[in-house]
């Protein structure tokens, strides 16, 4: 929530650009001690345009990391370095790719 407010975002641009539902969303923003599915985390750094560095702070609040060895990470690993911020093009990656 805190990289929400400091870069004044609205909240529910960002939980749409991550292609989260507003209850899940409300329930990340009301109850600290919540940790959010990797997934989840994921679609935020993207929805919240994040630098590498600070999808891997969100990523360790969250309890996980990128693994080199999970496709799902990997994908989302190369949209963030790569800076495509495109939650839907990334969901239809996986999508095809069956994973």
């Amino acid at each position: 929530m805190r990289l929400i407010w400091d870069r004044n975002l609205n909240e529910c641009q960002i939980y749409k650009r991550a292609n989260i539902d507003r209850r899940l969303f409300s329930k990340i923003r009301s109850n600290a001690s919540y940790h959010p599915s990797k997934k989840t985390a994921l679609s935020l750094s993207v929805a919240l345009c994040l630098s590498i560095k600070e999808a891997e702070e969100l990523l360790s609040r969250a309890g996980f990391s990128f693994s080199p060895s999970t496709r799902m990470d990997i994908i989302y690993r190369f949209f963030i370095e790569n800076e495509i911020f495109d939650n839907q093009c990334i969901e239809e990656l996986l999508y095809e790719l069956d994973i």
